[in-house]
């Protein structure tokens, strides 16, 4: 099995905004590959804070290629690959969203984070950040650059395998159980309406923690209910409910609310999202 260890840094808060992409790939029990590429945003915009973790800049991303392009170059290695991250809930949304964001197929991939791995391994030091495993290894790097942190992910997997005797880093995953397997995805016809909705997630929705297209409201008793945002190829898109309500109807009260503009049991932090979605069923 392919294992490859990544890493992104974004432009701004949004997880649609990679400007960077870090790869190693693990072979045999070492490093055997490293790439690194910078990304332009869709939108060039770059966050004061983000760029003062980073550095990187709009004039340095000016002239590169858009996310499609870079992941068309990596996209057959990572599909069917175990793919590492150091808190790899970050970096597995913004590929996530990049790839939502262009309407792009996800590869099937199995992910694994060395964060949580390194818990399990160490547990008694003080901390387990990136920089601070790298310097009990007695590993330079320059943290904040996507192909060294990609590449210090990389040398953290190896230093748990060995201090865990075990087979390679897909073995010992599985060991602690922390191995996620993620089917691939179809990427999505990008006219219509479908066209309308991508390009409203694109340009005015908040990021959530997994799913920018995730409304969180409330039921007559009290319970909450998630509405998400779908799009399937060739297909108008929908918003559809977890309540129990949703399963007998095409539309339940819940969603009926969300398209009119109704508010009121709004639960998540994204009111400004829940409004440009009712506008865009309205058009």
């Amino acid at each position: 099995m392919t294992i490859i260890a990544i890493d992104f840094e974004t432009a701004t808060s949004r997880r649609d905004s990679a400007c960077a992409i870090g790869l190693a790939w693990i072979e045999a029990g070492e490093v055997t590959r490293r790439e690194y590429r910078l990304i332009r945003p869709r939108e060039l915009r770059f966050d004061p804070g983000n760029v003062r973790v980073h550095s990187i800049t709009e004039r340095d991303v000016r002239d590169q290629p858009t996310f499609p392009a870079v992941f068309r170059e990596f996209v057959g290695a990572i599909d069917g690959a175990l793919v590492l991250a150091h808190n790899a809930s970050f970096d597995l949304s913004v590929l996530n969203a990049c790839l939502q964001s262009y309407g792009l197929p996800r590869p099937a991939l199995e992910t694994s984070c060395t964060l949580a791995l390194a818990r399990r391994i160490w547990p008694a030091e003080p901390n387990h950040k990136l920089s601070s495993l790298a310097n009990r290894f007695g590993l330079r790097f320059q943290h904040h650059h996507a192909g060294e942190d990609a590449y210090a992910c990389a040398h953290i997997a190896l230093e748990a395998v060995r201090a865990a005797k075990a087979r390679d880093v897909h073995a010992l995953a599985r060991r602690y159980e922390l191995v996620k397997s993620h089917a691939a995805l179809p990427g999505l016809v990008q006219d219509g309406i479908a066209a309308r909705a991508l390009a409203a997630l694109n340009t005015v929705l908040t990021p959530q923690p997994a799913d920018a297209s995730l409304f969180v409201v409330r039921g007559s008793r009290g319970t909450p209910y998630e509405i998400r945002l779908r799009m399937k190829p060739g297909r108008a898109a929908e918003l559809l409910c977890s309540c129990v309500g949703a399963r007998f109807r095409v539309e339940c009260r819940h969603v009926k609310q969300l398209k009119a503009g109704n508010l009121a049991d709004l639960l998540s932090d994204n009111r400004k999202d829940a409004r440009k979605i009712a506008a865009l069923f309205a058009a």
